[in-house]
């Protein structure tokens, strides 16, 4: 089973700064990130200049021999915005994502759900993202790769209830699966075992109430019970650790990210 390190791990930083450190330990596999406006891949840029951003991840990749085996991305647009240019565009950036997963032979990508919109009924944000959702899975399905929605705090999937019409409004969705979100809002996480049966990808951190991440074995997550969850319902897809830089400097990322890493082994061996 494959495992990854996120390069959210220097999420603040440059990419090169978080091939090396995902490299110095140990990981073969990478998760990349590739959030319009945020790190380290932009999909405008692939759009208008796909070549140099490729071939600069070319040569970045090969200097610390890792391979992307997923991307968690993100559009220049709100999932809720639709208009013809905002759809047009979306959909470019969308086929430069694909261009990109199948220079590397990706399979999956996840799709960061953004912003919600307040000054709209929740109802009518939701048919907007399930129209845009539609778009951009099956532009995936049709050139043979996975988008798949994660359901992600301050979204406008955040809840259990929002993440129970979405599947009642678009049952095929396919969902990474991320407990850390339902944590941080004091979700016990067993609640969330009917979810893992949509699961095409994991993310996984420690969390805690309030806290969207901790150091590993000071949150919440009881991993052992979550992947063993996974385990037992035939589990078949793949792992990104995906710790944030943090701010503060006690916090020890390295051996987080590693004792999780080893967790998920003794459940899903590499």
């Amino acid at each position: 089973m494959a495992i990854a390190c996120s390069t959210s791990i220097r999420c603040n930083s440059s990419l090169e700064n978080a091939l090396s450190d995902i490299k110095r330990m140990g990981f073969h596999n990478i998760d990349l990130l590739a959030i319009d406006g945020w790190v380290h891949v932009h999909t405008r840029d692939l759009v208008r200049q796909y070549d140099r951003v490729a071939t600069d991840l070319d040569n970045l990749l090969g200097k610390y021999g890792l391979k992307p085996i997923a991307l968690n991305t993100g559009v220049s647009a709100q999932l809720h915005h639709r208009s013809e240019v905002i759809n047009s565009q979306r959909l470019e950036e969308v086929a430069a994502l694909i261009r990109l997963m199948k220079h590397y032979g990706i399979t999956l990508a996840a799709i960061q759900p953004r912003n919600t919109d307040p000054s709209r009924l929740w109802e009518d944000v939701l048919k907007d993202c399930v129209a845009t959702l539609r778009d951009q899975v099956g532009a995936g399905r049709t050139a043979g790769v996975i988008f798949a929605l994660e359901l992600h705090i301050h979204s406008p999937f955040e809840t259990l209830a929002q993440a129970r019409r979405l599947l009642e409004a678009m049952p095929e969705v396919p969902l990474v699966y991320d407990p850390s979100h339902f944590a941080m809002q004091g979700i016990d996480i067993k609640e969330t075992t009917w979810l893992m049966k949509h699961a095409s990808h994991v993310h996984l951190r420690d969390a805690a109430v309030g806290k969207m991440q901790v150091p590993y074995g000071q949150g919440l997550i009881d991993f052992d019970w979550l992947l063993a969850a996974l385990k037992e319902r035939g589990y078949l897809g793949g792992f990104s650790i995906e710790y944030l830089e943090p701010d503060q400097r006690d916090f020890d990322l390295s051996d987080s990210v590693l004792r999780l890493r080893d967790k998920i082994s003794e459940y899903f061996p590499e």
